[in-house]
This record gives structure tokens, sequence and C-alpha cells, in this order.
């Protein structure tokens, strides 16, 4: 049977903001099932402690709890002597294009925030094009921001997979820091420009980093589907560096 509660308290009164936090965790979660995401939400609200030690209060609300769960995983295998992925590191894409879910899209938040993070997690074009099928399938006709995001994502995980740290794009112009330690095979970067003259530029700087040029329109403003295709092709084109 389907269980109600009714948690009641005074007009007017101030609440905590842990309470409140827990009450919008309450009311956000209410499908069946969602007994484990209100468990992990108010493990994130109170903190769960520092595992390895004697404290019984940690720091889980500042850092949330994906890279609550990675530092604890690694802090575990160094105590263990195990050696684990020092390479890893968080890629940033900075585009200048809308790239969200209209409210009017997806209306139902809960939905909304599952289907952002699967997006975050797209890594290649076949993933990308499964879950443009599904969106269409399920609310209609991608809107374009909904589009701009599904090729971001792809975008950062091509940026990550060939050492790029950071890309910025404003106008006709990006750039591509790399990670400090990228493997990469650096007498290969003057073939990749040959691939791209005049358009890509290499700075072998303290922290390296590459300037491209993207192709301008012959008229009207440029084109979001083409900046994002020409940014996909470029990073595929990396991959010859590793």
């Amino acid at each position: 049977r389907t269980a109600y509660a009714f948690l009641m308290y005074r007009r007017d009164k101030m609440l905590k903001e842990v309470a409140e936090k827990r009450l919008h965790a309450i009311k956000e979660f209410t499908e069946l099932g969602s007994g484990f995401k209100i468990a992990m939400r108010d493990l994130e609200i109170r903190g769960a402690g520092n595992l390895l030690g004697a404290e019984q209060s940690g720091h889980m609300e500042a850092v949330g709890y994906d890279l609550y769960s990675k530092m604890l995983n690694e802090a575990v295998k160094s105590l263990k002597g195990e050696e684990f992925d020092e390479e890893s590191f968080e890629t940033t894409v900075e585009m200048d294009m809308d790239a969200f879910i209209p409210a009017t899209y997806i209306r139902n938040e809960v939905q909304k925030l599952d289907i952002y993070k699967r997006i975050a997690g797209i890594e290649s074009e076949e993933e990308l094009m499964d879950m443009q099928e599904e969106l269409l399938d399920r609310y209609g006709d991608l809107p374009h921001s909904v589009n701009n995001l599904l090729n971001i994502s792809l975008i950062k995980s091509l940026c990550n997979s060939v050492y790029i740290q950071s890309l910025i794009h404003k106008d006709f112009d990006v750039k591509l820091i790399m990670y400090p330690k990228a493997k990469i095979d650096v007498g290969r970067i003057p073939e990749l420009i040959k691939l791209y003259p005049y358009s890509l530029k290499f700075y072998a700087q303290s922290n390296p980093y590459f300037t491209y040029q993207l192709p301008k329109p012959t008229r009207g403003k440029a084109d979001t589907i083409a900046i994002l295709e020409n940014l996909k092709k470029l990073l595929m084109d990396f991959k010859s560096l590793l």
C-alpha cells in the first residue's frame, strides 16, 4: 500500500537550514524506491564522518557525495599500500552558447536531474545519439539548448581523453589548455598543426596550450551545430598525439 506522512509545524516558524534541506529531500523524492535517494541526501546533509579516524562529523556536505567517495576510495587504497590512478583530473568546458534543459521541456524536477546526470556520462557519439532518440521519444523535439548540452558533454569527455584540462570558447576563438602531466607524444604536435594550417597554434608555456580559430561563415551568425561538429573533429584528431 501507499503510505502518507503529514509533517506540520507552526505558521511563520523559522526552520533551521538542515531541517529545510531534509523536508525538501522528502518532498523531492516521492516515487516508490526513493528510500535510497533520501538516505544518500541525508548523508550529504549531515556528513558521513571521518571513516578512517575518530571524528564523527566530516566535510561531505562541502565536497558532495561523488567527490567524497572518490577521496575516500583513494585514502583506503593509500592505507592498504595499493596504487591508484594519479593521472585523473577534472576537465572544464566553457562554451559561448546556451546549454541547459528548459523547464518547459522536462517539467518533473526528479526526471530532469536524472537526465542531467546521464547526459554528463556521455562518452561516445553512439551514446549521444541514443540519448537524443530517448529524449525525442519521451519529451518530443529537442530544443537547441538541449542538443548543445548533449554535444558539449561529449566534447568534455573527448577533451579529458586527450589530456585537455580546459576548453574555453568565445565567438570564433577556442583555447585548449593541456593537463600539466599529459601523456602525449610532443613530437607529433607539428603533424597535428599541419592538418589545421593558420587555425591551430601551439604555445609551449609552463602550462602548454593550443589556440584554434573556428571557420567563419560567409554570411550570417555562426551556426552552433557547425561549431560543435568542428570541435568534435578537432578533438578526434588530437588522439594522434597519444
